[in-house]
Parts: structure tokens; sequence; C-alpha cells
């Protein structure tokens, strides 16, 4: 049985893939801010390159789902510092104790489609040029180059450039889940506060995203999107939230969520990936809202 080591455990996509992978293969985590999880983890602070370095030693790991980072545009844009220094060094500390030390190991890199900036084509594929936006798709563009580099000293290196994914227990630093928790917490005759809601956007269930990513696994090196492959309008998905509350509100458009240069309309092709592995998506968006507003 392979041995998979998911960085990042205690984050919202790790518990997912965890219980996407656990039949198949032995799994094991760490964590940077401690939480108690069904399996094997180990504390570690991915910045620190001789820790990174014994737990890929002693590890053995026939791959590493590199997940641990700093996730959101919105926590960036108040952080510049962390943010790069997270999101690169980690990267960097990851691939440089694979070569060195356990040369078989698969180095499993979550990127994000944010890298591809502002469309020049739709659906964004794989080949679309990088040109971020902002200092969290930022520092993964400068990872992946870092990463790209290493696969010269034989890195089995896979990149997976994520479109918007959402999900129970996502948290609130997104828009979906903010969204649902604001219409939560109101009563009758209260306002929400969004950004601009004339944009379209890629958003795919968190349990899709997570099969697609075990796929990974034995796929042929190289650079995937994983996307819904259309694009949804954020005010079809706000009325859709409010609605379901079966409550009376009003929405007013807040200047401090709305990001400047945001393109109207992104979403991505996966053709690449399902032309590789026959991967297939289960869940409708609005399914998937509908799980997260249960029990709410």
């Amino acid at each position: 049985m392979k041995k998979i080591l998911i960085t990042g455990a205690e984050g919202f996509v790790a518990g997912y893939l965890y219980e996407e992978l656990k039949k198949n293969y032995e799994i094991e985590g760490c964590y940077f801010i401690k939480k108690d999880l069904a399996y094997k983890t180990y504390f570690l602070d991915a910045t620190e390159s001789a820790s990174v370095d014994k737990i890929v030693k002693d590890g053995g790991y026939d791959c590493i789902f590199h997940l641990a980072g700093q996730s959101s545009a919105k926590v960036a844009k108040n952080n510049y510092y962390d943010t790069y220094k997270i999101n690169i060094l980690g990267a960097l500390n990851f691939a440089d104790a694979i070569v060195r030390e356990s040369a078989k190991t698969r180095l499993i890199f979550i990127s994000t489609s944010d890298v591809y900036g502002t469309p020049k084509y739709l659906p964004i594929d794989e080949k679309h040029p990088l040109s971020p936006l902002n200092a969290y798709s930022d520092s993964k563009r400068m990872a992946e180059e870092i990463l790209k580099k290493y696969t010269e000293k034989n890195l089995n290196l896979v990149i997976a450039r994520s479109f918007n994914h959402t999900g129970r227990n996502q948290t609130v630093n997104f828009f979906i889940p903010s969204i649902i928790e604001q219409v939560r917490k109101a009563k009758n005759g209260d306002t929400i506060q969004t950004g601009s809601l004339s944009l379209l956007r890629d958003f795919s269930d968190v349990r899709d995203i997570v099969s697609a990513y075990k796929l990974l696994i034995e796929i042929e090196s190289g650079v995937y999107n994983i996307s819904s492959e259309k694009g949804t309008s954020l005010k079809e998905i706000v009325e859709y939230i409010i609605k379901k509350s079966k409550k009376t509100l009003n929405i007013e458009k807040n200047p401090d969520l709305v990001r400047k240069g945001e393109p109207k309309e992104f979403y991505g092709s996966s053709v690449l990936l399902k032309r590789k592995t026959g991967w297939k998506r289960k869940h409708d968006l609005f399914e998937t809202i509908d799980w997260m507003m249960k029990d709410e």
C-alpha cells in the first residue's frame, strides 16, 4: 500500500482529501495549528528546512500532497510577508528535501487558478499565460516556478491549478461561506454585505476536487486544471441562498469587499485532466449549497 503525506492537515480541503484516500492508501499528515484528526499526524513548520528534511527522510512517502500555506487572497491583502514566506518557502523546502532525501516521492503541489489573472480567452486552459493579480496568487506563481526548476533535478512533480471550490467547514474568508453565514445570522429585513455581484466565477464541490486530487497520484507529471468548466453568476448564488433561507433580506454592495481589477468572467477547462484520467464531477453547485446550508 502506498504511503501518502498530506501537509496542512488541519485545513478545509485536507479533511476531505483524507476521506477520499484512506481506503486505498496509508495516510499521514502534518499540521501547523493543532487539531485532533482521525489519523497519524505531526507538527510541522514547513518554513523550517531541517524539519521538512526530517519528515521527508523518515517518512518514506510515495506521494506528498502539499496543501499547507496561506490560501486566502483576502488575508494576503493585509499580510504580504507571511503569504510569500509560507507559500514559497514551504514549497521550496519540500522540493529540496525530496530531491536530496527521497527521489522516489511524487510532490503534488496544490496551486490555484488565480495564477492566470485576467483571462485572455475562455475557458482558461493550462497553456494560458500567468499574470497574477494579488499577493496570494503571485506567491503561488513563484512557488510553481521554483518547483519547475527542481524538475531539472528529477523532482517528480504534479501541479494542480484548482478553480474555486467550496463545501462544509470552509471559512468565511471565502465567498459562499461568507454569504451563508451572513444569511444565517440575519433577521427579516436585515441587509447583507457583498462585493460586486456582476461577476461570473467557476465553482466546484470540494468532494469533486479531492476526487481529482486522488487521480493525480498516478497521472503523468505536469500541470492540470481542476474546474467546473462554467461560470456561475455571484448574484444568482446570493439570491439562491437568500431564497433557501426563506427570509426577506436586502443586498448592499460594500466597496471594501470589491477587488480592484477583477475580471468579469473567469472559468477554466479541465479537458486535459478528463482526457488523462476520465475524471467527472458528481455535484451540481446548487446541490452543494443545499448541503452546506443543511442544519444551519
